[in-house]
Parts: C-alpha cells; structure tokens; sequence
C-alpha cells in the first residue's frame, strides 16, 4: 500500500518544529522520552470515504508533502470529525502558518524520527488475536490503525500515556463526577425523557473530540470543568446549594479524601 516516503516525513517533521500544527496547541509530535504523540494525517484523506477525500487526486500527490500535517492524536480526530469546518483550504492555511513560525532546517536526528513515525503510520492487521495488543508501548506493536479479528464479544482500549486514563487519580476524579452528574440528574423526577447514565461520557467525547480517556491530560482542568458545570444545573445541585449543600469536591478535596 502506497505511502508517503522517509524523505517527504523528515521534511514535515523538521518544518513543524515537533509541535502539532493546531493553532496554540503546544503538544509534542515525539516527547523527550521518545513517546510519539502525534501522527501523519492526510489533508485530502487516504482512502475513498475519507474526510476530504478527493478522487481525482494521485497516489503520489496523497502522500506527497503539500497533503500532509503533523497533529497531535486529539486534533486528528477533531479536524476528521467535522471536514465541512476543516476544509482543504482551512488546513492547507494551517499548516502554512505552523510550518512558517515553528519551521526549522532539518537535522540528522529528523531522519530517526521520520523512520519511527511511519512505523506507526503503517496499518497493521493482526489476525487470530486471543491475547493483548499494546499500541504506543515500548516493544510492542506501533501502527496509525490496528485490525483485530477475534472471537471476543468487547475490545478494550488502554489509554496511552499523556492522556487522562493513564493518570490514576485524574481518572478517578472525573469517574467521580460522572458518577455524581447520573445521581443527580438520574433522580429527576420532572424529566420529560428516560434518562441515559452513558449519555454525558458520549457528550464529553462530542465536545473534546474523543473519550474522556484518551485525551491528553491538558485538558483535563477542562473536562473537570464542563462536568462540574452540568451537575450545577441539574435540579437536585440548585435544591442542595439553596440548602446550603455543596454539589461536588473539587480535585484536591477529593484527592485528600480518597487519599490518592
């Protein structure tokens, strides 16, 4: 399957300065610890159906270096997730703009990262699964896309690291909010609908761009926010704060509790 070359990777790497294109996001491509955080994404997408997608556009021009962008995981995802806002001439100005303030000439080095950012970029399909896939994990297996083919009925996910899954008490903290936003909003009696317990995780991916877990622990203060908002406005939080009854803890209350 055709794919961009070493050559064009080591360009886009050193020109976006190892920092995902997405204006003021600040998250490393590779960190100093060697984790790739980001990946090679396609302005006119990869394959038919894709975001962006266009027919008459050569393989060779699809993974050449003007169709190409460096972002962080997260903002893949957003930028895929809404095309009519990310246009072509949206991202093709992005990327411009990124690689004109962060751009550097290229170093020896940038060949080392451009090997190991196609190593993930390639898909990988492993078939007859029956034990655990790591992906980002020293040793195991690195791809942009993994095909799993096995008898197993669910496929968990671990969250990688730098994201909020991978912090125990970040994510013990945010389970705690959700669990409290279903309390309150689950025992109102005056709703007009059933109510969803598994409704506000799917918001929070709505609105970030992917589930609460895999997101980068940046936006973790933000994610405590939105979900501290939506359980003030539940009935039973204005009925307790006109008692005089707080709604939740806040992170570090909660961490001294449950002495994280």
């Amino acid at each position: 399957m055709a794919e961009p070359t070493e050559k064009t990777i080591k360009q886009l790497f050193a020109l976006s300065g190892n920092i995902c294109a997405y204006p003021e996001c600040q998250l490393q491509i590779v960190e100093r610890a060697g984790t790739v955080t980001g990946e090679i994404c396609h302005i006119k997408a990869r394959h038919a159906g894709g975001p962006r997608f266009d027919a008459a556009q050569s393989e060779e021009d699809r993974h050449a270096f003007a169709n190409l962008i460096l972002l962080c995981r997260h903002h893949h995802k957003v930028i895929d997730s809404e095309p009519d806002l990310y246009t072509v001439d949206a991202l093709t100005e992005m990327k411009s703009i990124h690689e004109n303030v962060a751009g550097r000439a290229e170093t020896q080095q940038d060949g080392f990262f451009a090997k190991v950012l196609l190593n993930q970029f390639r898909k990988i399909s492993i078939a007859n699964n029956s034990g655990n896939v790591a992906i980002n994990s020293p040793g195991a297996i690195q791809a942009e896309t993994i095909n799993v083919k096995t008898t197993a009925k669910k496929i968990s996910v671990s969250a990688p690291p730098g994201t909020i899954g991978a912090d125990q008490d970040v994510s013990r903290y945010v389970q705690h909010l959700i669990k409290r936003y279903n309390e309150f909003a689950g025992s109102d009696l005056t709703r007009k609908t059933s109510f969803s317990y598994g409704a506000i995780s799917r918001n929070i991916e709505s609105n970030f761009g992917a589930e609460w877990r895999l997101l980068p622990l940046e936006k973790a203060n933000a994610v405590f926010e939105y979900l501290q908002g939506r359980i003030a406005k539940t009935r039973q939080a204005r009925i307790n704060k006109g008692k005089g009854y707080r709604a939740f803890s806040t992170y570090e209350e909660f961490l001294a509790k449950h002495e994280c």
